[in-house]
C-alpha cells in the first residue's frame, strides 16, 4: 500500500508539472516576448546512394536552420536508405513507396520510443528519466503546485491530463521527399531523384557548411540556378491519457536509479505511436543574378533549401490544424488597432492572410481550451520579409544598384526584409487583446 500511494504521488507530481506553466506567453515590462510553448519538430533526410548530387545536398541541409516556431526533437537517427525499387517511381507509387520506407523506419528504430524518450531526458547508461526537458519547454514552476489538490480531485486530474496533450502532444515528425533540378548550361535537363529532409539544424552558416563548404561547391560550380521540389510527410506522436498513464505506471523511474526489468519492458515496448497526418508539395528556386556575387555557392545552396523547407511546412499548415502553431502577440498599439507579430513571409503571411486571437479558458471540469476571441489582418506594406537570407540578399542587390551594377531585384525588398515584426489591423476583439494573447492563422489564400 505503501508503495502504491507514492507511485499515486509520483504520478500526479509529474502530470502537475505538465500543467503548471503560463497560458499566454511571457512577456518583460517593455511587452518583449521572453518565452512561449512551441510545438516540436523532428525531421530525417531519406539518403539516395550514389545519386548526383546527393552527398552535396545532404551536406547543405544539416546547415538549414531550425524553423524558430518548433523546439528542436532530432534524434540520433538523421535519415534512411531509400528503397531502390522507388528510385525510379514516380506520381502515386512514388509517393506510396515514400509511406512504405517512413513507416518500415520508423517500426524498424522504435522512433515513436526515442521521441518519448527525448522528452524526458532519458538516461543511457540507467535509462531512468527527468522532467528537465519537460520544464525547460513549458516554462513550469514545480514550487507553485499544489499536488494534493491534484490528486484528491478529478477536476485536478483532468486539468493534468489536457495539459500532457496540449505540450508532448504535439511532437511531430518530418520526413521531406526533394527533387533537385539543375538548370545550369552544363548540367541543364539533369533532374535528380534526392528525397532529403533537413536535420534543421539551429545554424546560419556555420560548422556543417564549412565541413560540406569543398563538396557543395564542387557541385555547384556547374550551376546558374536551380530548383528544389519538396514532399513532405507529417506525422504525429500519440500523446493522450492513456499514454500517459502507461509511461508513467510501466516505464518511469528517476535517471539517478537502476531498474533492469522497467528498463528492458520500455526499450522492448512498442506501446506508443507515430500517426500520419498528411503530405505538401511545393518548391523554391534560385536564379543567378551578380546580386549575389558575394555568396559562396554553397550558401545559395542552403538559401534555396531552407526556403523550401519553410514554404513545406507553411503548406502543412494550411492543410491540417493540428500542424498550426500559435504566436504570441508581441505589441499592441495604445489605441488598440493595431497589434506586431513576429512572423512574416516565411510563414507564408500575404495580405489576405487572416489570423484569430486566441484567449485560453478553463471549462468547468478544470480543462483549458482556447477560444477564438477576435481576427487581425496583414496591414499592406507592413509585412516582414523574414525568409532565410532575405535581409542579407536585399543589402547586397541595394550595394550593387549603388555601385553602378545591372542587377535583377529577385523577390526580396529592403524595407519589407529590414523590418523585424509584421503589422496585423485588429478587425475584431480589440478589448480582449494584449501582448502575449497567442495569435493562428485561419485562412491563407
Amino acid at each position: 500500500m505503501v508503495i502504491k500511494r507514492l507511485m499515486k504521488k509520483l504520478f500526479c507530481l509529474i502530470c502537475v508539472l505538465l500543467f503548471s506553466a503560463a497560458l499566454f506567453a511571457q512577456t518583460d515590462e517593455n511587452g518583449e516576448i521572453i518565452k512561449y510553448r512551441r510545438s516540436s519538430l523532428y525531421s530525417v533526410l531519406v539518403n539516395h546512394p550514389g545519386v548526383p548530387y546527393a552527398e552535396q545536398i545532404q551536406q547543405a541541409f544539416m546547415a538549414v536552420p531550425i524553423p524558430d516556431k518548433f523546439n528542436d526533437h532530432n534524434l540520433y537517427y538523421r535519415g534512411f536508405n531509400s528503397s531502390a525499387a522507388k528510385m525510379k517511381q514516380h506520381g502515386k507509387k512514388k509517393d506510396e513507396g515514400n509511406k512504405v520506407d517512413a513507416d518500415d523506419f520508423i517500426d524498424n528504430y522504435n522512433i515513436a520510443n526515442g521521441m518519448v524518450a527525448k522528452w524526458f531526458n532519458r538516461n543511457a547508461v540507467t535509462g531512468g528519466f527527468d522532467m528537465n526537458l519537460v520544464q525547460e519547454r513549458g516554462y513550469y514552476d514545480a514550487s507553485k503546485l499544489d499536488i494534493d489538490m491534484a490528486e484528491m480531485t478529478d477536476k485536478g486530474l483532468a486539468v493534468l491530463g489536457d495539459a500532457g496533450e496540449e505540450l508532448i502532444g504535439n511532437t511531430f515528425l518530418l520526413v521531406n521527399d526533394i527533387t533537385y533540378v539543375d538548370k545550369g548550361k552544363v548540367s541543364s535537363g539533369v533532374a535528380t531523384g534526392i528525397r532529403v529532409a533537413s536535420q534543421v539544424a539551429g545554424l546560419f552558416f556555420g560548422s556543417d557548411i564549412s565541413r560540406a563548404g569543398d563538396a557543395i561547391a564542387k557541385a555547384t560550380n556547374e550551376v546558374d540556378g536551380f530548383t528544389v521540389n519538396i514532399t513532405s510527410y507529417l506525422y504525429r506522436l500519440v500523446w493522450n491519457e492513456e499514454t500517459m498513464g502507461t509511461f508513467y505506471k510501466n516505464f518511469w523511474y528517476p535517471a539517478s536509479e537502476e531498474n533492469p526489468e522497467k528498463k528492458a519492458a520500455f526499450d522492448n515496448s512498442k506501446d506508443f505511436e507515430l500517426l500520419y497526418v498528411g503530405s505538401s508539395n511545393t518548391s523554391a528556386a534560385i536564379v543567378t543574378s551578380k546580386s549575389f556575387s558575394k555568396l559562396t555557392k554553397e550558401e545559395q545552396m542552403v538559401k534555396a533549401c531552407a526556403r523550401a523547407v519553410d514554404k513545406s511546412i507553411v503548406e502543412l499548415q494550411r492543410e491540417y490544424d493540428e500542424f498550426k502553431v500559435n504566436v504570441p502577440i508581441f505589441s499592441v498599439s495604445d489605441d488598440k488597432k493595431t497589434v506586431e507579430v513576429k512572423i512574416g513571409l516565411k510563414e507564408g503571411i500575404t495580405e489576405k492572410s487572416e489570423l484569430e486571437i486566441l484567449s485560453p479558458m478553463e471549462d468547468k471540469d478544470g480543462r483549458i481550451r482556447y477560444n477564438s476571441v477576435g481576427r487581425i489582418k496583414p496591414v499592406k506594406g507592413k509585412i516582414w520579409d523574414n525568409r532565410f537570407g532575405a535581409l542579407e540578399e536585399a543589402q547586397m542587390i541595394e550595394a550593387a544598384k549603388a555601385a553602378g551594377e545591372k542587377v535583377k531585384d529577385g523577390d526580396v525588398d529592403l524595407k519589407a526584409a529590414s523590418l523585424t515584426s509584421t503589422t496585423f489591423k485588429v478587425l475584431s476583439g480589440a478589448n480582449q487583446v494584449y501582448p502575449g494573447c497567442l495569435v493562428r492563422e485561419v485562412k491563407i489564400k
